[in-house]
């Protein structure tokens, strides 16, 4: 778990950076990968809508995908049932796998393809560590 978390928050961290080189409001906090450095930057990134303002950056949309990749793996660490849609990504480019309850696997809507829910995840993970 604590793995994760260190993941989880590296990855918040450099999105943060990220924003506030683009926003110009100079370097994040230095400091070890805490809890209280993850409330800093969820805070930051909140407040006075700069979220919004970042999201409009076509090279930092990255935190939206981020953020679904830690749900999956979050939601699969308590043990749910598969999630009905993954954000990983399909080899034809689309993001629309959808689980198929007879099949046992995601569906890709777009072209077809069908993945394994551990493929899925490791598909997921791949990017989110990009």
């Amino acid at each position: 778990m604590g793995d994760l978390l260190e993941k989880l928050t590296g990855g918040l961290l450099d999105f943060e950076g990220r924003a506030r080189v683009w926003l110009g409001a100079g370097s994040r906090p230095g400091g070890v990968r805490s809890a209280v450095a993850r409330s800093r930057a969820v805070g930051w990134l909140t407040e006075s809508g700069r979220l919004e303002s970042v999201l409009v950056r076509e090279d930092l949309v990255g935190l939206v995908d981020f953020a679904l990749s830690w749900r999956l793996v979050l939601e699969r660490l308590v043990g749910d049932e598969p999630p009905a849609w993954t954000p990983a990504r399909c080899r034809c480019g689309e993001r629309s796998f959808r689980w198929d309850v007879k099949a046992g696997f995601y569906v890709c809507a777009a072209c077809g393809t069908h993945v394994s829910e551990r493929e899925a995840s490791a598909r997921v993970e791949e990017e989110a560590a990009h």
